[in-house]
């Protein structure tokens, strides 16, 4: 009967440690202030966020989400604590309601210095990108076909249509979109050609790994600084996600401190490296 059990905890917790012996009953994955973990809602958890089975899931990405999983329970507790909300709400918080907890928690995040992103928009502004080309494709499988293809083309035929009547490209729905390409990202048989077209020239066939590409270019910017009010946008953008990463990370390290974090290391089926382990708590 005993070997029985065995079976059956193996089933249950399988990949654990050695620790993790067979009918001691202890499931705590880690407390925080006085609420005890459960193991297997953070299973779950792991197998929720990385879209596989928890026990294939690698001790480094195992660890990294325990972190992120001790992080919100963190937040909670001291939410709770404060009666920020309510015992009921916590369930089902996501991530915009989390952001609004460590406000609440700890204030908000403080304003990005616009010098910093003035000073880093003017660096970016004196690059010189490579010229683009907007393209679209009609990938059908011989060069027949190919050459059938761009004289309709060439004759005024609807690209759109084409590419739905005859590619086999994932994108033959959509016209054969492929958007943007910097010159010299792409296979040189194909950069070369694309970029000796002008806007709205249909190439010659080009054989490539899976078929013949007719390719039409929609677009071409042309070598040069980027665009400053993209460059700006993209700046600012940067900038305050990081400022909000680090008063998350700063904000959630004060709660943890406050209401203490234990993991229960013994338990664990997978190596854990992260922030909470002790032996970095003690280093």
């Amino acid at each position: 009967m005993g070997s029985l059990r065995c079976f059956s905890g193996f089933l249950v917790a399988f990949a654990c440690s050695g620790a993790l012996s067979c009918g001691n009953g202890d499931t705590n994955l880690a407390s925080v202030g006085d609420v005890r973990l459960e193991i297997t809602p953070f299973q779950e958890y792991v197998g929720d966020v990385s879209g596989e089975t928890w026990q294939g899931v690698s001790a480094r990405v195992t660890s990294r989400l325990l972190d992120q999983y001790l992080d919100r329970q963190v937040v909670l507790e001291v939410a709770r604590r404060r009666e920020v909300i309510s015992e009921t709400e916590s369930v089902s918080m996501g991530p915009t309601d989390m952001r609004w907890l460590v406000d609440e928690l700890c204030g908000p995040s403080l304003d990005v210095d616009q010098a910093s992103i003035d000073l880093e928009v003017s660096r970016k502004m004196e690059e010189i990108l490579p010229a683009q080309a907007h393209v679209r494709q009609v990938l059908v499988d011989s060069l027949e076909e190919a050459l059938a293809a761009r004289q309709r083309l060439t004759a005024g035929e609807d690209f759109v249509e084409i590419s739905r009547e005859l590619s086999r490209a994932p994108n033959a729905a959509d016209g054969g979109e492929l958007g943007f390409f910097y010159e010299g990202n792409l296979p040189p048989e194909i950069d070369e050609v694309i970029f000796s077209l002008t806007e709205s020239e249909i190439s010659d066939p080009v054989q490539g790994p899976t078929g013949y590409h007719v390719f039409q270019v929609l677009e071409v910017v042309p070598a040069g600084p980027p665009n400053e009010v993209k460059v700006n946008a993209a700046v600012g953008g940067e900038f305050t996600e990081e400022a909000a990463r680090a008063h998350k990370r700063n904000c959630v390290e004060r709660l943890a401190e406050e209401v203490g974090v234990d993991v229960n290391s013994s338990q664990l089926w997978f190596s854990y490296d992260g922030k909470y382990a002790e032996d970095r708590e003690n280093a």
